[in-house]
């Protein structure tokens, strides 16, 4: 009896799972810490007003398109 695809692709990630380097033992020294994950100083790409007007914008667009469906499925 032929394997269906889904048991081929699950004996395919198992052979790499048992390939792959077993993780450090607990009593190893810990790894050092990744990057710093990203300060509060950096406000992003857009000001809170911008956003502001972005997301009214969005909405009004929203509100728009919605008015045409309704319209359309009368």
């Amino acid at each position: 009896m032929e394997k269906f695809g889904i048991f081929q692709v699950l004996s395919a990630l198992a052979g790499l799972s048992e390939t792959q380097t077993p993780p450090p033992a607990a009593d190893s020294e810990p790894a050092a810490p990744e990057s710093a994950p990203p300060t509060a100083t950096n406000p992003g790409l857009f000001t809170d007003t911008e956003r502001l007007r972005r997301a009214e914008q969005m909405l009004a667009r929203h509100d728009e398109i919605s008015r045409r469906i309704d319209r359309n499925n009368k």
